[in-house]
């Protein structure tokens, strides 16, 4: 083998052993990903979050405000495509479903303590009409799970 092959031959070998970080390197690596924040979904409080002590003494719907006040937001009535009524006072409020019981108001959850809850969705007014039909009165449903 000629010097120059026998120099390429050692370059390619020696370039992915060369390449690859070393132990303290890989650990300090992992270290600066794990500090990062885990990236939250913007539809869904998870059994991690409400986990929190400061949240303990709250009640559901308090917690959905300090965590997701989005889920809140009301963006007035929805195209009723013939399914909802005319006069339907509800019709494009945001709903609350517990356990996959009927839909029922916020008020009914300002009463419901966060220990037993284990996941908050929320599902916009499509979503919630396909899951609940007019029940959902054209308005997003947060999906309440509990133990």
């Amino acid at each position: 083998m000629s010097p120059h092959r026998l120099a390429l031959f050692a370059l390619l070998v020696a370039a992915p052993v060369a390449a690859r970080p070393t132990a303290a390197q890989d650990s300090a690596t992992k270290t600066v990903k794990d500090a990062r924040p885990a990236r939250r979904d913007r539809y869904l409080i998870t059994r991690e979050e409400l986990a929190a002590p400061d949240l303990q003494a709250q009640s559901v719907l308090e917690v959905i405000r300090r965590l997701r006040p989005n889920f809140l937001n009301v963006r007035g009535t929805q195209s009723c495509l013939g399914v909802c009524s005319a006069n339907d006072a509800e019709s494009g409020k945001v709903h609350a479903s517990v356990d996959g019981n009927p839909v029922v108001s916020l008020s009914e959850i300002n009463t419901m303590h966060i220990a037993n809850v284990t996941e908050i969705r929320f599902l916009d007014a499509a979503a919630a009409m396909q899951k609940f039909g007019g029940s959902a009165h054209e308005g997003p449903v947060i999906l309440i799970k509990t133990m």
